[in-house]
């Protein structure tokens, strides 16, 4: 793995943004709590201001204050990536030099949105933006679903081998084909999976960790996979089950109201989701309410034996 690629492993959060939106700022109280409870957890660090934080919904004005602001409260405790893609090369090269210049520890790039481009134009996208960046490291973020312009570990490559601060990939799909493409290149990419359900086969062929939103309601859940992989399967598979679970149970975090409501079910004060996006309604959140209850449970006797049986105990 490149030198760029080397703090780039284990469990990241890919946080909610707790933001006051009638003062077009952020929670900051909160935003320090979930900071330390993140970092007591035993995850990596954080990812912010991509789909579950709600960067697209933001101004880039908003995304740079919100950015800031986690950096200051993450300083000493977690590193950060930045989500910093726009449907404009030029604004995501502004948003990723201010994520270089006030700490971060990598930017994350995914393509553009509006248009549907080929392989020729994402890559002359990338590039521009890796190059402005110097040698500060820079992942690609293939989330089709989002963007409708799907990646591929060619098209990673090419970049990698023209811009060597792309140090990696995060990507969220389930297409086993693209994995086994991208797969093929961990050796010498950081490759984190941001598909739930398949952390623990993805994370068993090489990946080098994992970027969750549904980690924001059970970060303890992921740490504990992440390590079960490199000692026991079958405790991973357990985990796994539960993390499969819990995506269920926030659906897959659409509408995203599941994630952040999940979160103030749970005492976290992070703010509703933003307009267009709506809340839960009451049988939803009732829902909720049980399955987290439910699940806090069986992820807590899961670990009960992890311990007996002398494994990573929390």
């Amino acid at each position: 793995m490149s030198l760029s690629g080397q703090r780039l492993h284990g469990v990241w959060v890919a946080m909610v943004t707790p933001w006051d939106e009638a003062g077009a700022a952020p929670r900051r109280g909160i935003l320090a709590g979930l900071i330390d409870r993140f970092a007591r957890a035993g995850v990596d660090g954080l990812f912010i201001l991509g789909t579950t934080g709600e960067g697209g919904l933001l101004s880039p004005e908003e995304r740079e204050v919100f950015a800031k602001a986690t950096l200051e409260e993450a300083r000493g405790k977690l590193p950060v990536i930045v989500h910093t893609g726009h449907d404009r090369t030029a604004m995501a090269v502004e948003l990723s030099l201010h994520a270089k210049a006030i700490g971060a520890t990598a930017v994350a790039v995914s393509p553009p949105a509006r248009y549907r481009l080929d392989e020729s134009e994402l890559e002359a996208h990338f590039l521009k933006i890796a190059h402005a960046l110097g040698g500060f490291p820079m992942l690609l973020y293939d989330i089709p679903c989002a963007t409708g312009n799907p990646l591929s570990a060619d098209l990673l490559g090419r970049i990698a081998a023209q811009a060597p601060n792309v140090a990696g990939a995060k990507v969220s799909r389930s297409d086993w084909e693209a994995w086994e493409g991208y797969l093929a290149r961990a050796d010498s990419l950081a490759l984190f999976v941001g598909t739930d359900t398949l952390c623990l086969p993805v994370l068993e062929m090489g990946a080098s960790g994992i970027v969750s939103g549904p980690a924001n309601l059970m970060p303890e859940l992921y740490v504990r996979l992440y390590r079960a992989v490199r000692g026991d399967i079958a405790q991973a598979r357990a985990y796994q089950d539960i993390v499969r679970r819990l995506c269920e149970a926030v659906h897959y975090g659409t509408p995203l109201a599941f994630i952040k409501q999940g979160l103030e079910l749970l005492g976290w004060a992070v703010g509703p989701t933003l307009s267009p996006l709506r809340p839960l309604r009451a049988a939803e959140l009732a829902e909720l309410r049980q399955a987290l209850a439910q699940l806090s449970e069986v992820a807590a006797r899961c670990g009960r034996k992890e311990v007996v049986a002398g494994k990573h105990p929390e």
